[in-house]
């Protein structure tokens, strides 16, 4: 893993907003994103590939936001959010929307910001 944070802090910014982009793409993939991109993105990003994410229990999310510290929490968490989101729509399962759920409604209080995309996204059942 790369130990430079600011650079750490760089990519999981850059990897949400991937993310959130292909969270609302067309169907037809417009953007041309592929999951081996999303894959490479966040594995050189965090070291931990998609899998290892989807993988962890509540305690081992919580220690990999609390490896980023303040600083990097808000942004670990919309990556989560995000990254959670977008396996919900890969598959449909509702225990992906609930992760999500949870991580935006932490990242709006957090960073004290609010999304109305996220907003719709915590609405939605």
């Amino acid at each position: 893993m790369i130990q430079d944070k600011n650079f750490l802090m760089r990519r999981l910014k850059e990897l949400a907003a991937m993310l959130n982009k292909q969270i609302g793409s067309f169907p037809d993939n417009i953007l041309g994103i592929t999951q081996a991109d999303i894959d490479q993105q966040i594995y050189t990003a965090t070291s931990l590939s998609v899998a290892d994410f989807l993988a962890l229990d509540d305690q081992g999310l919580e220690d990999t936001i609390a490896k980023y510290g303040a600083q990097g929490a808000p942004l670990m968490l919309d990556f989560l959010g995000n990254l959670f989101y977008y396996q919900f729509q890969m598959s449909g399962d509702k225990a992906y929307l609930k992760k999500a759920q949870d991580f935006y409604a932490r990242f709006q209080q957090e960073s004290g910001t609010f999304s109305m995309v996220y907003f719709q996204r915590l609405q939605q059942s």
